[in-house]
């Protein structure tokens, strides 16, 4: 279970000297005094989805660590276990690529852009005017407002993109910014695999992420020190790159290396728009996947952000390596971009999760019937990823999300933590749906109100549709935003 501290405490940044390896980290976090955790949580809902299918009269079990412990039909079990009547239980959904920051945007760029070539000015235009505004504290209360959102919707993880390197004062530390989106990640509840993102020299300069060596000093730096103070399956890095452009072919070999030896994963936006596509393959003399294969950074640790725009010799080196792909449907419908070839790339091998983006909406199972739903409008028919897709398309906002980003939910099984929401079975969306047909009600009917509760590592977060600091984190975002956009 993850364990607590003070909801408005705040964690020190780390300290980092030069060289990657000697990087000065300061002390762990002393450990909080909690009361002792008890032996077992048991619950018994309605029902709950094993894998494949619905099932009645099951109660489960989570030890002290929030760990699952056991499945089970006794009556004595059953009678131990809290029942959660008029529920069905589902694992927690797992978000593979998030950028937190972006929701301050949310309904300032839907204009038509007055720069012909650049349909996504408007866009661009509003995020550069929050990166020269937005303080520390109100990226804090940002993505603060966006995990309670993700956990509203029944995301119990999370992969952030950490792209605001520099913060508001010349004096913090290096990893200040860092270090307010996992204080928000903390308080709220949502596990969190933070991805450090490389971007030499492009973009606002507040995303630049300025010379490599300086860039794994400070990413060294901020692993050891979540190694510290967090729990390993609640906040863990990874590593990123802002596009083929962000960086040298060398820097990218260094910084790919640098993942490699730690075994982090590397994720990587690719092939989101054609024009993009065309320009780096005419300069290259290779598709952008070819280009990264051919410097080993394409294996079971890598994903492709985006994809859109792949070639079936692409996505054939996406499946031979195991890698993923991660589609971001609704920011993909709402910037005018292409959604990735999802059925070549499942039968490829690849895997296929899901992502929030630009937090357009934040509803991961409105992306999982956006990938079919895009497939059934270009070919006239229904269901026409899978015979049996809403199977499949769970799987994308689960389990393949959690292999993403190398997490340990997805799964509601033994050994994996108990991270799951429940949804009222009589709620209009979804009201009539027996077992065999439940799962497709929820992944292409359920509205966000159906979710009334969700529990991470075996502790309650969202009691009756609702995040127990709700009230709070609401107004502090409302005043942030008034702030940023006041004039």
């Amino acid at each position: 279970m993850m364990q607590s501290r003070p909801a408005n405490s705040r964690l020190p940044a780390p300290r980092a000297s030069a060289p990657v390896a000697k990087a000065a980290i300061p002390a762990p976090l002393p450990k909080p005094v909690v009361p002792a955790a008890p032996r077992e949580l048991g619950w018994l809902p309605d029902c709950v989805f094993t894998g494949e299918k619905f099932e009645s009269g099951v109660a489960f079990f989570a030890d002290a660590q929030g760990r699952i412990a056991r499945f089970s039909r006794e009556e004595k079990d059953l009678a131990m276990a809290r029942r959660l009547s008029g529920q069905a239980v589902l694992p927690g959904l797992v978000n593979a690529h998030s950028h937190a920051w972006h929701r301050v945007a949310r309904g300032r760029a839907e204009t038509r852009s007055r720069v012909a070539n650049d349909p996504r000015a408007p866009w661009h235009e509003a995020l550069a005017r929050a990166t020269e505004r937005l303080t520390d504290e109100e990226i804090f209360d940002t993505a603060r407002m966006v995990f309670l959102e993700m956990l509203a919707a029944g995301i119990t993880c999370v992969g952030d993109f950490h792209e605001l390197h520099r913060a508001a004062a010349a004096s913090a530390e290096p990893n200040r910014v860092a270090q307010e989106i996992l204080r928000a990640a903390h308080e709220v509840g949502i596990r969190i695999s933070l991805f450090s993102v490389a971007n030499a020299n492009t973009g606002p300069a507040r995303t630049q992420s300025g010379a490599t060596d300086a860039f794994l000093r400070d990413t060294e730096a901020l692993r050891l020190w979540m190694e510290k103070n967090f729990p390993a399956d609640e906040a863990w890095l990874g590593l990123a790159i802002n596009g083929l452009g962000a960086v040298s072919a060398d820097e990218l070999k260094t910084i790919a290396a640098y993942a490699h030896a730690q075994r982090m994963r590397l994720h990587v936006p690719v092939a989101e728009a054609a024009a993009d596509v065309e320009a780096w393959t005419a300069a290259h003399q290779r598709t952008p996947v070819a280009w990264l294969a051919e410097r080993g950074l394409v294996d079971k640790r890598f994903a492709a952000i985006g994809a859109a725009h792949l070639t079936d010799d692409e996505i054939k080196t996406l499946g031979t390596a195991r890698a993923a792909v991660i589609a971001c449907p609704t920011s993909a419908r709402n910037l005018g971009l292409g959604l990735a070839p999802i059925e070549k790339l499942l039968a490829s091998g690849a895997t296929v999760a899901l992502g929030s983006d630009a937090q357009v909406q934040i509803d991961l199972l409105e992306d999982a019937r956006l990938l079919d739903y895009a497939l059934r409008t270009s070919r006239g028919s229904r269901a026409a990823l899978a015979p049996e897709v809403a199977n499949m398309l769970f799987h994308a906002a689960t389990v393949a999300g959690a292999r993403a980003l190398g997490a340990t939910g997805g799964a509601l099984e033994v050994g994996r933590p108990a991270d799951f929401f429940t949804v009222n079975l009589f709620d209009l969306s979804i009201a009539g749906a027996e077992h065999g047909a439940l799962l497709a009600n929820v992944v292409f009917s359920l509205e966000r109100r159906a979710i009334r509760e969700v529990w991470i590592g075996g502790r309650q977060l969202v009691v009756n549709g609702r995040h127990l600091q709700q009230g709070p984190i609401v107004g502090r975002f409302v005043e942030a935003q008034r702030r940023l956009w006041a004039s």
